[in-house]
């Protein structure tokens, strides 16, 4: 796909609203195309602005006049979307107002979508401890004395996978504070601003588990991490939001990326309201 082809779009793969082969197609050239990528950090706070629709909204937009209905269709008719691409650009003020109600739909389920992710991701990182148990239980009735040692090595690394693997479930994308973390961490501080971070990494087999730590920004402010790779790959985890009580606590904030270690170049912490780089830390060397 082109870059032109990607940003068409990239509007409706932020909402989850694009087919999945779509979408794997569209993952794969954001994973090479830093400037698509940027693109693609800027519309993720579309879903926020629709959440702010209220039901109000969309009752006054459930019965609209038929004239409004026929510009629709007409419009739609003459953009030749592809595939199930629902975005309607309309010519005048109430056709605005009928697309926000569609977009709202479409946001609602991506939240939906969101939140139910995160239970069934703590599931399947039960399910794992409980199938390491099992399997290390009957190699032990099984095996002679002398492979105990290595079976020792692998349950000392079962915290440090369970902490890879168990994600922090909430009613939102908004990752949940930890008042701990631990493995090896990287920090770093804007000079201008006086703002400091600092990142720990929890290598996996899936990906690098992530723990971000934050000092001197202001209360309030809404935050994302994005991991940059080496090859120029950028992923965008989820955001949260500074506020007293977690200064207070020292908290930071679990997150996880794709990216193995060995390939993070660096880590930006970005406000994502204003999308301004706020710290950077440098990444392992390689």
């Amino acid at each position: 796909m082109t870059c032109e082809e990607v940003r068409i779009s990239l509007g409706a793969h932020a909402l989850g609203a694009l087919e999945p082969d779509e979408a794997l197609e569209i993952d794969a050239h954001l994973a090479t195309c830093e400037a698509c990528g940027a693109e693609l950090v800027e519309l993720e706070g579309v879903s926020a602005f629709l959440e702010k629709v209220s039901e109000r909204d969309v009752q006054l937009v459930t019965s609209p006049p038929r004239q409004v209905l026929d510009r629709l269709l007409n419009a739609r008719a003459r953009r030749h979307r592809r595939g199930r691409m629902l975005m309607v650009v309309a010519a005048s003020a109430a056709a605005i107002v009928a697309g926000g109600a569609v977009w709202t739909a479409v946001g609602d389920q991506q939240h939906d979508a969101t939140t139910a992710s995160a239970p069934a991701a703590s599931r399947s990182g039960e399910s794992l401890s409980s199938a390491q148990d099992s399997a290390r239980s009957s190699d032990e009735a099984a095996r002679p004395k002398a492979t105990q040692e290595p079976r020792a090595k692998a349950r000392e690394d079962q915290p440090r996978i369970m902490a890879e693997t168990q994600p922090q479930p909430e009613a939102s994308a908004t990752p949940k504070p930890s008042a701990r973390a631990s493995g090896q961490e990287f920090a770093g501080q804007d000079e201008s601003s006086g703002y400091t971070a600092s990142v720990a990494v929890f290598p996996g087999s899936r990906g690098t588990g992530l723990s971000v730590k934050v000092s001197g920004v202001p209360v309030g402010t809404t935050c994302r991490l994005v991991v940059v790779g080496r090859d120029g790959r950028r992923d965008v985890t989820d955001s949260w939001t500074v506020d007293r009580e977690n200064y207070q606590d020292k908290p930071v904030f679990a997150s996880r990326t794709s990216i193995p270690v060995k390939d993070i170049a660096r880590f930006e912490v970005v406000d994502a309201s204003s999308r301004q780089v706020l710290v950077k830390v440098a990444g392992p060397r390689s």
